[in-house]
């Protein structure tokens, strides 16, 4: 019973990576598909996996650095400094948060294009390629480096700093013994989630025409180009070893520094007046770019062309949303209990835990590809014929392609609760005769609650936005949800449709951002 979580996370992480690895090893006759038989090394070489290789991890390099000097300098501004506007404007640099990849690539390429408001005042050029895509990417991650390192500087104390400058140790010698060690895994961790984010988003690099690993993985999948799929798929799994790797190495040996129970936060500074303009310039353009612009180009969009025929016709996509939210939801949380019970409670909690992050650093857009990939070897080992349309028609390999993609954002908040759950109180309650289905129902569901709810609103948020493995698992079922919409309707140049239906992702967004401020002590 112990190696049933273990066992569960590993088939989620292991079943695409097979399907890969069959798809690669022994990829399907061409007369099914269509095309001419092809061997590994013409594959490697026709579908150009290195050059595209070089060119992710490059975007990748790029967005992470500067994500982390941006998101570390806000944070240090919002925990260490004063200055007229600071709260409002570190909530308001955490909003871009809410708005999907493709559709702030939508807008920024809309608007800052030569034909576009800004870009035709301005002269710019086309707004396509490495560098819009590296600027929109820079745009949405920033938040999160912010969070996490901001979190690190909120936990800890002024104490050290002040007997090192009582001591006379001078700012880098204070910065390079107190503060380097508490910053530094919280920066292995933002690179990594930066880094993971870039290498594998698939919606703003599709929307600016800029030819990586996951835009030329989702063509050839689209196109059942299955051999070539493979070798992508398998250049795009590389391209995330070595950032793992770097995380860790960056991380080094982590000190567990001794807690203080109440620390006491360092006295905020004045910002010289040079500092506060160039931070409201930094908050001008990340807010402006993630949030204002959005909302009034869609809302533009929207305004141009509104009718009784768009508002009727976004009663489906929405239904579908809250569909595939709801249901994807239950089953990731579902999946993610055991799990999470296991680690918190269990003995082999660590290796629990580096199996469900382990999903989350596979791209969506692998996913998506590896399990296709293994439902078609399913039905060509088995010879069920069938087998293969009615995994994907059926809805199956839609949910696990959410479990394996989201298990990880349902398992921290999960655990978080599991561990405040006062074991005490079981075994007193069971000392007196309860039940395990009073004990469950009386101590168990009221510590579980908050940290299941927020586990959902994270999930579901997260299967709203989600675009690549919507697009691939979830078309065959009929099913158009918000994101599916907003895709469509862009490329077709609907654009009030996709204003309309951007518009209310990004609603969605804003005020799942905002409830889940209440349950952010248990994520």
């Amino acid at each position: 019973m112990r190696a049933i979580p273990a066992v569960l996370v590993l088939s989620l992480v292991l079943l695409p990576l097979l399907g890969l690895g069959y798809g690669l090893l022994a990829p399907p006759p061409p007369a099914l598909f269509g095309g001419a038989a092809t061997s590994l090394g013409e594959l490697v070489a026709t579908s150009k996996a290195v050059p595209l290789l070089i060119r992710s991890l490059s975007l990748s390099g790029v967005v992470a650095l500067i994500s982390l000097l941006l998101g570390t300098w806000l944070a240090w501004l919002e925990q260490r400094c004063c200055y007229p506007g600071r709260r409002v404007l570190a909530i308001g640099a955490l909003l871009p948060l809410a708005v999907p990849s493709y559709l702030l690539a939508a807008v920024l390429r809309h608007e800052l294009s030569a034909g576009g408001s800004i870009g035709g005042a301005l002269g710019l050029p086309p707004f396509t390629g490495l560098v819009p895509a590296a600027i929109c990417l820079i745009v949405i991650t920033t938040p999160l480096v912010q969070l996490v390192v901001g979190s690190a500087l909120a936990r800890s104390s002024a104490a050290e700093e002040e007997a090192a400058r009582t001591l006379g140790a001078s700012r880098g010698t204070i910065f390079r013994v107190v503060w380097l060690p508490r910053l530094r895994p919280a920066w292995a961790m933002s690179l990594l989630l930066v880094a993971l984010y870039a290498v594998s988003d698939f919606g703003a690099v599709a929307v600016l025409d800029c030819p990586v690993l996951t835009w030329r993985l989702y063509q050839a999948v689209d196109y059942l180009r299955v051999g070539e799929a493979a070798v992508l798929g398998t250049a795009l799994l590389a391209a995330t070893v070595p950032l793992v790797i770097a995380a860790r190495w960056i991380q080094g040996h982590r000190q567990h520094h001794a807690q203080v129970a109440n620390p006491r936060p360092a006295p905020r500074r004045q910002l010289p007046l040079p500092s506060i303009i160039a931070s409201y310039v930094v908050h001008l353009i990340l807010i402006g770019l993630g949030v204002i612009l959005p909302v009034i180009t869609l809302g533009l969009w929207l305004l141009r062309r509104i009718g009784v025929d768009e508002l009727a016709s976004i009663a489906t996509p929405v239904r579908h949303s809250l569909l595939l939210g709801g249901i994807g939801t239950a089953v990731v949380l579902v999946l993610a209990l055991l799990p999470a019970w296991q680690a918190a409670r269990g003995r082999r909690g660590g290796a629990i835990d580096h199996s469900v992050y382990l999903t989350a650093a596979i791209p969506g857009i692998l996913l998506a590809g590896g399990l296709l990939l293994a439902a078609l070897a399913w039905e060509r080992l088995t010879g069920w014929k069938g087998s293969y349309a009615w995994l994907l028609g059926s809805g199956v390999l839609l949910m696990l392609g959410y479990a394996a993609r989201f298990l990880s954002e349902a398992f921290a908040p999960l655990k978080t609760a599991v561990l405040a759950a006062d074991q005490r109180q079981d075994e007193t309650a069971r000392s007196l005769g309860a039940g395990r289905l009073r004990r469950w129902r009386v101590i168990y569901l009221p510590a579980l609650a908050p940290g299941t709810a927020a586990a959902a609103v994270l999930v579901f948020v997260a299967i709203l936005k989600e675009l690549p493995i919507t697009l691939i698992l979830g078309g065959a079922m009929g099913l158009r949800p918000l994101s599916y919409r907003v895709w469509e309707r862009y490329d077709e140049a609907f654009l009030a449709d996709a204003g309309l239906a951007g518009l209310l992702l990004m609603a969605l967004g804003l005020a799942a951002v905002l409830i889940s401020l209440r349950f952010r002590r248990h994520v």
